[in-house]
């Protein structure tokens, strides 16, 4: 049986009775087994050794999370709430890592965020409470899709999915201001918020939440078959093999 891609998932320090815990939520992986067909580590910060480390993985995700990036790293206002200096410090070291190895990237809520500050972007709070999820409704339903995004023409998105709007989840209180240098518009709300960006055909960054229903809803399916067939190419590549059609995604 050929070997599964492994691609690093980025923690996040969580306490449990004042411990403090490293901890991703359970559908990440599952999409990224079952949907990207990849082995899944689970990295928490800062890790200092990672960057240097990054070309052993065929992969890397970063994933939303409650508590923002710091202010500090891009030059916003100083404000006084919760803060993961560990994971923002993880995040700004090991992400232009991985796009100067070659390592494909998926960026999810949050992750959009930190890469485009990693590459030099800045971020803004969204006024209102459009992009914010209805917290009086049950979780499953408060990860449905909420609003249209429009995606580039000549996108990546675009590509995959096959069409110039779809429908997507909404649960963010933040946003791209300033998009990065390397970094350029994959899909737009109505309201001109940037909902997703790449780098190249194997960086992608989506503010929406795809893991949720990863494999009901064809966006999100969409997103992590295309990063799994990313990881599957560096993976066989990675090996000398010239062809990766027998790889964990031929099935998919």
């Amino acid at each position: 049986m050929s070997a599964r891609p492994l691609v690093a998932l980025a923690a996040s320090a969580e306490p449990v009775d004042d411990v403090s815990h490293i901890a991703v939520r359970e559908v990440y992986v599952r999409a990224l087994e079952r949907i990207s067909g990849c082995a899944v580590a689970v990295v928490g910060g800062p890790a200092p050794y990672l960057a240097d480390l990054i070309g052993r993985f065929d992969g890397i995700v970063f994933g939303g999370h409650q508590i923002d990036v710091h202010p500090s790293r891009y030059g916003g206002p100083p404000r006084l709430a919760p803060a993961d200096p560990a994971r923002d410090e993880l995040a700004l070291e090991v992400l232009p890592a991985a796009l100067r190895e070659g390592v494909p990237v998926l960026g999810i809520c949050r992750g959009l965020q930190e890469l485009n500050v990693a590459l030099g972007g800045t971020l803004r709070d969204l006024p209102g409470d459009e992009h914010r999820e209805d917290v009086s409704q049950p979780r499953d339903r408060q990860y449905l899709p909420a609003h249209e995004v429009r995606l580039r023409e000549d996108g990546v998105l675009r590509r995959l999915l096959g069409a110039s709007t779809v429908r997507v989840n909404s649960l963010h209180h933040q946003a791209i201001d300033r998009l990065a240098p390397a970094l350029r518009v994959e899909a737009v709300s109505g309201d001109g918020v940037i909902e997703a960006a790449s780098a190249g055909s194997s960086c992608l960054g989506v503010q929406w939440h795809p893991e949720w229903y990863a494999g009901r809803d064809r966006v999100s399916t969409a997103v992590f078959r295309e990063f799994g067939r990313q990881a599957g190419f560096r993976s066989m590549s990675s090996r000398g093999m010239n062809s990766w059609a027998s790889g964990p995604m031929a099935q998919a």
